[in-house]
């Protein structure tokens, strides 16, 4: 029997930048299904990318209150030691994603002016995150070119939105890199050797744009 994820939000208040945060393990897996955690060991097969931005930009659109699968697809990107995360939903989750944080042994820093921005450390990475509360289709045009897509389970909600893969691939930087749980067949990308088990559709896409 599958185990029970339950999400409730409660009031944080920001603790600030801790370099030296330790996750807790029993916790941060308290967030997966048991048989999604274990999948994750699959990561260990992917190639790592040795990228060289300036400022990295990973997006995810329709992110809900998922934080924890793309921090865990960092260690694709070893030499990365800081990134830009733009999450974008229509339901505001970004209580959740804080409490989540929390739970787990993040601290994280709340920027006074904006406060759908945080920062933290994930491991020796820093991250500064950015929540978007609005329809993808609205906010699509509005989101600056980025070097990471991050994809899942959003193929429903991408179906309604004329050539979406197209454009998603056209504002991805040179040598961006797409992770999609499924989709993606058209595109002319450098495909990268995955486990397709990552996906729950058992179809994990993974490429680079040359």
């Amino acid at each position: 029997m599958a185990n029970l994820i339950v999400l409730e939000e409660r009031e944080v208040k920001p603790k600030g930048l801790n370099p030296q945060n330790k996750v807790d393990e029993e916790k941060l897996r308290g967030y997966f299904f048991d048989e999604d955690y274990e999948k994750l060991k699959l990561l260990q097969e992917v190639p790592r990318f040795d990228h060289s931005f300036e400022q990295t930009t990973l997006f995810y659109p329709g992110c809900g209150a998922d934080i924890f699968y793309p921090l865990h697809y960092l260690e694709l990107f070893p030499k990365l030691k800081e990134i830009n995360f733009i999450l974008v939903d229509e339901n505001d989750s970004f209580g959740l994603i804080k409490t989540q944080l929390d739970e787990v042994g993040i601290s994280f820093e709340e920027e006074r002016k904006n406060k759908n921005k945080i920062k933290f450390y994930w491991e020796d990475k820093l991250v500064n995150l950015e929540f978007i509360k609005e329809y993808i289709k609205k906010a699509f045009p509005k989101i600056p070119q980025y070097h990471i897509y991050f994809e899942k389970a959003f193929r429903i909600m991408r179906e309604h939105i004329p050539y979406y893969e197209q454009s998603v691939f056209d504002k991805l930087a040179s040598g961006g890199v797409i992770i999609s749980d499924s989709g993606f067949e058209e595109v002319e990308m450098e495909r990268i050797s995955v486990p397709l088990e990552l996906s729950s559709y058992g179809e994990m896409v993974m490429g680079r744009k040359k």
